[in-house]
């Protein structure tokens, strides 16, 4: 009886596999457009008081927490939505849904490893701003608020080797989407998820 279950949920699920219906990639851009609508009032708001704290020295650790902030409330707000409801409010509204391709929905695991690209180009920018900082806090004089920080940041050789790799990513991210016939970009692949309409 078992058996005959275990038979009857894996035909079940082929059958939904084989039903999937993929949005375009035009569609998913929409998608992603409105989540970054949603997230920019935040985003704003983090904007203005990280100006506010830029030319203040005594403000320089605060400036550099909101910086932190950047990237972890979107890597969060991704990974809850699309393992909660399958889907950020972004696609949920376009009447998209994420989940693996076997038709499951995604686990915090799959959901990470989705974000992954992101998390490590994060990760490695966030990594050479704060070695470049930590070199030069040894010679605070040259580094007295985090508006001239992040300024003699963006000069070096470091960080715009770090922003080249950064639109290399998104490059073959969103164009893998574009081509694949089902529209499934760089991170869906490595995660093994697809999106699709919902049901």
């Amino acid at each position: 009886m078992e058996e005959e279950n275990k038979v009857n949920e894996e035909n079940e699920s082929q059958n939904t596999v084989k039903d999937f219906t993929y949005p375009s990639f035009m569609g998913r851009a929409g998608a992603y457009i409105f989540d970054g609508l949603i997230l920019s009032p935040i985003f704003v708001l983090l904007f203005f008081v990280q100006g506010k704290l830029y030319t203040n020295e005594s403000m320089f650790y605060p400036a550099l927490l909101i910086e932190l902030l950047f990237f972890i409330i979107p890597t969060c707000y991704r990974i809850y939505f699309n393992t909660k409801f399958s889907g950020t409010p972004g696609k949920l509204f376009f009447k998209f849904r994420v989940c693996r391709e076997d038709g499951k929905p995604m686990t915090v695991g799959t959901a990470i490893k989705r974000d992954a690209i992101y998390i490590i180009r994060s990760a490695i920018y966030l990594t050479c701003f704060f070695a470049f900082i930590a070199f030069f806090s040894m010679n605070r004089e040259k580094i007295t608020t985090y508006g001239v920080a992040t300024y003699l940041y963006s000069e070096t050789l470091l960080a715009k080797i770090e922003t080249c790799i950064f639109f290399v990513i998104c490059i073959f991210d969103l164009g893998k989407a574009l081509f694949s016939k089902k529209r499934k970009a760089l991170h869906d692949t490595i995660a093994g998820t697809v999106v699709v309409y919902r049901l």
